[in-house]
Order: structure tokens, then C-alpha cells, then sequence
């Protein structure tokens, strides 16, 4: 798997957490996350695919509408750093922060694991 492949797995993954019905999250997770992959940020850490889904339908409950996009990207050794923005329901910045992914042999995501300031609103 080259570097462009583990962005494309990225940029999949991501768009699982955007405004999207149940059920293209769970094609786009299938496609981008690995059955037992480890999702950890400053609020949650979940273990499953299924965790997974539960995770960002909260996300979406809380901040309806919020997207993300990647602004830059390093990608080594199967892992990769990724730095995005998120944008709430508006189309305005909402959060900056970094993620660390952690691809399989399949090119899967096994870990991501999300660093940025708390949004306000969160415990």
C-alpha cells in the first residue's frame, strides 16, 4: 500500500464522521476501519468498529453537521500524522487538531487516535 492509498483510507474514514445517514457510515467505516481497530481522543476511547459508529453518532448529536477536512498529511511505515480542521453545521472552523493513524496489512485503520483543545460544549 503506497502513501496516497493510507490518505484515501484516511479521507474515507473521515468522511464516516460527517453529516451522513447510518448506514453510508457504517459502508464507509467497513471500507476504512479494521474490525477490532481502537479509536482514542481527549474525551473517548472506544474498541470496535461498532464503538466506533456509536462515537460519532454522538459527535453528530452534539455538533450536527460537523465535517472535517485534512490540511496536511505525513505517511511512513503504515502509520500516518494527519492535520485537519472541523468545521460545524455552518461551514465556520469549529476545531484544529492532529490525528495519528495506525494502518493493517489490509490498509485498514487499526488505532487513530485524535489530539485537539476540548470544543466548548464537551465535558
Amino acid at each position: 500500500m503506497n502513501d496516497e492509498a493510507r490518505l484515501k483510507t484516511w479521507n474515507i474514514y473521515q468522511s464516516a464522521w460527517g453529516p451522513i445517514d447510518e448506514t453510508e457510515r457504517r459502508r464507509l467505516l467497513e471500507q476504512s476501519v479494521a474490525l477490532d481497530c481502537v479509536y482514542a481522543d481527549p474525551v473517548s476511547q472506544v474498541h470496535g468498529r461498532d464503538a466506533l459508529m456509536a462515537r460519532i453518532a454522538q459527535s453528530q448529536l452534539k455538533f450536527p453537521g460537523a465535517h472535517f477536512k485534512n490540511d496536511s498529511y505525513l505517511v511512513h511505515h503504515e502509520q500516518g500524522l494527519f492535520r485537519w480542521t472541523m468545521y460545524n453545521g455552518l461551514g465556520q472552523v469549529f476545531v484544529k487538531g492532529e490525528s495519528f493513524g495506525r494502518f493493517d496489512d489490509d490498509g485498514r485503520l487499526v488505532q487513530a487516535t485524535g489530539f485537539f483543545e476540548v470544543p466548548p460544549g464537551q465535558p
